[in-house]
């Protein structure tokens, strides 16, 4: 088993899970933000500016924004500090491309790069970025430890690592709740709005798989990053994770 990961319920090899992720968000893509709003009720605005306060951005810094789907953080980025330079990163192309699309209907055009890769493989400079983000992405990793490393090589010294990601909460009622919501309504919501119902049930068993905030804390000091530390956002189903390359 020492080559399979976990791909929503099942498990796969390492090697089959990137390209059933993109699968995934090629089938999403056209839908991914109207989708956003339905699943979360629209809470997903508020947990992306909660991320944006605990990431504190300063003038001129270089951003390195992985997983960035549609541009959501990157654009919230952008319109807080329009001086950053901004590196946006994923290995679905057809995402990457709403991303570049949305960034330049909102006016931002310069200091930006775009790489199409899978972060455990990118071609990244090192001591490069003074920050790194990745908003509700890192659970579809395919190698987490190698994704840390590489993240953290790229990384300028006193540069930190902000992940904000779904959890299962551990109140035995709010669980009950989130799960039914997830397993349940969150892939008939898919099926309502995007026709796709099996996308969407693999979104629920991808949060249901995750490692839980101890274990995400445990792989950041194992690839090196120190004063490791995350925080519950209300309701226990969103932690942010935070650690620093000293």
């Amino acid at each position: 088993m020492e080559n399979k990961v976990n791909f929503g319920s099942k498990k796969v090899d390492i090697k089959e899970k990137p390209k059933l992720v993109s699968d995934v968000f090629s089938s999403v893509s056209n839908k991914y933000d109207l989708m956003n709003d339905a699943m979360s009720l629209g809470l997903h605005r508020l947990w992306k500016e909660k991320m944006y306060t605990v990431s504190k951005l300063q003038d001129s810094e270089e951003i390195l924004d992985i997983a960035t789907g549609t541009g959501d953080i990157a654009i919230k980025f952008l319109k807080k500090r329009d001086n950053i330079k901004l590196t946006c990163l994923d290995e679905n192309s057809e995402m990457l491309q709403l991303c570049k699309d949305r960034l330049i209907d909102s006016g931002f055009i310069e200091n930006i790069k775009f790489i199409n890769s899978a972060i455990e493989d990118a071609q990244l400079n090192k001591n490069n970025y003074s920050l790194a983000t990745i908003a509700f992405g890192f659970r579809n990793f395919s190698d987490h430890s190698n994704a840390l490393k590489n993240i953290f090589e790229s990384l300028a010294p006193g540069g930190r690592l902000v992940i904000m990601e779904f959890t299962t909460p551990t109140n035995a009622i709010l669980k009950n709740l989130f799960e039914k919501y997830t397993h349940l309504v969150i892939p008939k919501i898919g099926k309502l709005l995007a026709n796709d119902y099996d996308s969407y049930r693999y979104l629920a068993e991808s949060i249901a798989s995750f490692f839980k905030p101890l274990e995400v804390s445990s792989m950041l000091e194992s690839a090196g990053y120190e004063n490791v530390r995350y925080e519950y956002l209300p309701g226990n189903i969103v932690t942010i994770h935070i650690g620093y390359k000293c």
